[in-house]
């Protein structure tokens, strides 16, 4: 009687083991893919739920077994994922443990972008570490690598809309980036900065700083003019993004204390360009800068009507004028 009793305890092992086995590695006939996204700080317990709902999971016991036997319960990375519905536990388990999403996510990094900003959008779209993501963008030896000849990527980077994945490592984000800035930014165009009095490096600052105070293409290439003038009459640039780039709680109003502020970046009190590029510019301020519009103007003040445009001057007569119109219609005179 024991005898018989060994042998059925025995078989219904064997049973089990086999359809754990089963359960673990075979996989259905079904075809049809379903995206699921795994958000950060998910638990266990929530990914399995998120898994069966999207039909991923169809033995719950098995998978959470598998997991909890490997540890792996504690190691699913966040992400957006695209499975094949079928997909063995093994096989399902394996992808979120090692974050091997391939479903990429549209990131937009507007034009005007700091690297700062940059980094956050990343942390929020795709789950770059943010932190690891700024000190890359300021080390020499990886920007060299990348063909960034330096201080800082500030400038460098392309904005535009890329599709990248989940959990991508901040080098290889900051590689295309880098990139797709240096396809665009030809020899051709450098030539063009130096008909302009202009190094490759100090088109590009001047540039960003278009990108922060031009808010229409029309004004781009007035503004990058009226930049050039002052430059080569050896004026201030007197340009409030220089300022907001280096305020510790900006962007916000600029207060008359902010002009007095020793700090390098602080065009309205040192001469020249900023040490850097003050954002990645994009594009259109690019152009603007080394095909800057020819005028005299060497003041401008935005207008009160919300274009976004700017009233410009020859004179600081003619400034103080439109200054004193824009506070009248803005009720601050």
């Amino acid at each position: 009687m024991l005898k018989n009793l060994s042998i059925g305890l025995i078989a219904c092992f064997m049973i089990v083991i086999g359809w754990f086995a089963y359960s673990i590695w075979s996989s259905s006939s079904n075809t049809n893919q379903v995206t699921v996204r795994i958000p950060a700080g998910a638990s266990f317990a929530q990914v399995l739920d998120t898994l069966e709902a999207a039909g991923l999971v169809s033995n719950s016991i098995a998978f959470r077994l598998l997991a909890v036997t490997t540890g792996s319960d504690g190691k699913i990375r966040p992400g957006t994922y695209k499975f094949t519905r079928g997909i063995s536990n093994a096989a399902l388990l394996n992808a979120l443990v090692e974050g091997r999403s391939s479903v990429r996510m549209k990131v937009t990094f507007p034009e005007g972008t700091t690297i700062r900003r940059m980094a956050s959008i990343l942390t929020r779209e795709i789950g770059v570490d943010s932190a690891l993501f700024v000190k890359l963008a300021n080390d020499r030896k990886f920007l060299e690598k990348i063909g960034i000849n330096a201080p800082t990527a500030e400038g460098y980077l392309m904005p535009d809309t890329y599709f990248l994945y989940w959990g991508e490592q901040p080098e290889a984000v900051l590689t295309r980036l880098a990139e797709t800035f240096r396809t665009f930014y030809t020899d051709n165009l450098k030539k063009l900065a130096a008909a302009q009095g202009l190094t490759p490096y100090e088109a590009i600052t001047l540039a960003s700083i278009v990108e922060g105070e031009a808010r229409t293409d029309g004004d781009r290439p007035i503004v990058a003019g009226l930049y050039l003038n002052r430059l080569r009459r050896g004026m201030k640039l007197e340009a409030d993004p220089t300022i907001q780039y280096v305020l510790p709680d900006g962007p916000r109003r600029l207060l008359y204390k902010d002009l007095e502020m020793e700090n390098p970046y602080n065009s309205y009190r040192y001469k020249g360009l900023p040490p850097t590029p003050i954002n990645n510019p994009g594009r259109a301020s690019i152009m603007a800068t080394l095909k800057p519009t020819k005028h005299d103007y060497l003041y401008m003040v935005a207008k009160a009507d919300g274009s976004g445009e700017h009233t410009f001057s020859r004179t600081g007569t003619e400034h103080e004028a439109a200054v004193k119109l824009y506070r009248k219609r803005m009720g601050t005179e």
